[in-house]
């Protein structure tokens, strides 16, 4: 369950400039409205899981008392650098252990998807759902579902300045219910050489059912949202509670709540 070592150690210091162009500020702010219909009336602690350089931290601390953690040392350093007052951890998101419970876990994205199996997103939602709050939320934007991903499918892109010319080409493999974006990187700095690296990332497809009846099992209300984030490729979301109680939900109640949900239903 652990990311390309490439793409989030070797390849970190070039990671916010590949992605220039993520909309974090609309993203946190979708978050915060999430939050505040179906989290904690007074919701005061968040942390990021998988928060990589802090995009996103940079806006939910403005609202919370938000921390990070991610596996990457790299990434890590550079969240650091961005926002040295914000605690950031070191660990898996399947086996973290903070010893506290947040009112928000958000884990965005679709770094759920390096989880790869459905006993492993088991066993790392359990673990969100140890260290929520009764009545905290998470929010989870999901990787691609197996009937979404397709085989074949590449992407390019480009970023040209004075400091740096990098290409990142990404073609898409398929394992069974593993996809496998394979990175194809060519990097050139002033003075230096051109340099060749791939980077195959491994990720689980999961179904929306799939990945709603674990959430259950991991003792969360879930729901599915249609709508994400709102950026250009929209994956959805998955909201989970824990019961005020700290109880979990019924088998009865959980069959009533199989139904994918609308945003404003």
């Amino acid at each position: 369950m652990t990311k390309s070592a490439r793409m989030y150690d070797e390849l970190a210091s070039y990671y916010d400039r590949i992605y220039s162009e993520a909309r974090y500020g609309s993203e946190a702010r979708r978050v915060r409205a999430i939050v505040q219909r179906f989290g904690p009336a007074r919701a005061r602690t968040l942390l990021d899981v998988a928060c990589g350089t802090g995009g996103h931290l940079q806006y939910f601390r403005r609202w919370y008392d938000a921390q990070g953690l991610d596996a990457s040392a790299a990434m890590l350093r550079l969240a650091r650098q961005r926002l040295p007052r914000v605690p950031f951890t070191q660990g898996r998101m399947e086996s973290f252990d903070l010893g506290q419970e947040f009112d928000v876990i958000t884990c965005l994205f679709s770094a759920i998807g390096y989880a790869r199996t459905l006993p492993a997103l088991e066993t790392t939602l359990r673990n969100f759902a140890r260290h929520l709050r009764p009545g905290g939320v998470v929010i989870i934007e999901p990787w691609l579902a197996p009937e979404e991903y397709r085989v074949g499918h590449s992407h390019l892109i480009t970023r040209n300045t004075p400091e740096l010319r990098l290409a990142r080409l990404s073609v898409g493999e398929r394992r069974g219910n593993e996809s496998i974006i394979d990175f194809h990187f060519l990097i050139a700095t002033p003075g230096g050489p051109v340099r060749y690296l791939r980077d195959p990332h491994v990720m689980g497809l999961f179904t929306v059912p799939d990945t709603l009846e674990r959430m259950r099992r991991a003792g969360l209300q879930a729901r599915h949202f249609r709508r994400g984030l709102g950026h250009g490729h929209d994956r959805g979301l998955f909201v989970g509670i824990r019961p005020a109680d700290g109880s979990k939900p019924s088998p009865a109640r959980a069959r009533n709540r199989r139904r994918t949900k609308r945003p404003g239903s």
